[in-house]
């Protein structure tokens, strides 16, 4: 006859189970960490990227109304635009912009009037023909509340047709740039002002 016995596996069992606890309460806690890190990592990020945005906002023009265009001779020969910086915005020193004008046919690269701030710069440069408030007059930083409108004369023979494109392009001492392009309308299309 075969005689049973009895194993006691209780004990075993609670092992086992102790075990299975401690390993699954490690894994969260390593999983915890993984994830509190990756959001400490992804919010410096982001702050880096914000605190980026901010400095290249810094120094970032806006234009004032439209752009105007000049005649010459039944051509587009300048082009008039009103600049302002959006407050707490760095000042821009206008005495290190640089003007180019692009066409189909050409890039003209527009030289700064001597002096800049004049009533009509030459042809074939730019300049600054009007400072407000009157109290901007004295330097060449365009400043929170003032405007700087410049007026940029194409060389002769480099004046736009009707019709003709064009991009104008401002670039400020940063190297950061403001472009507009554009047709050279006819005295009837509403794109642009003519004086």
């Amino acid at each position: 006859m075969k005689r049973l016995t009895l194993k006691n596996e209780d004990g075993m069992m609670g092992i086992e189970a102790g075990i299975l606890l401690i390993t699954a309460i490690v894994s969260a806690s390593v999983l915890a960490m993984v994830i509190l890190h990756l959001g400490y990592f992804s919010a410096e990020n982001t702050r880096s990227v914000a605190a980026t945005s901010l400095d290249q906002a810094g120094t970032t023009v806006v234009t004032m109304g439209s752009i105007h265009g000049v005649e010459r001779e039944d051509r587009l020969g300048a082009f008039r635009v009103t600049f302002a910086i959006p407050a707490g915005s760095d000042m821009v020193d206008f005495s290190g912009v640089q003007v180019t004008v692009a066409t189909p046919d050409s890039l003209s690269g527009i030289t700064a009037a001597d002096p800049l701030v004049t009533a009509s710069p030459a042809v074939g440069t730019w300049g600054i023909i009007r400072r407000m408030p009157a109290a901007a007059e004295g330097d060449l930083f365009l400043e929170d509340n003032e405007r700087f409108t410049i007026e940029v004369s194409l060389s002769t023979g480099q004046e736009i047709p009707v019709r003709g494109e064009f991009v104008l392009t401002v670039i400020l001492p940063d190297a950061s740039t403001w472009r507009f392009a554009g047709v050279a309308p006819s005295k009837t299309d509403p794109v642009m002002v003519l004086y």
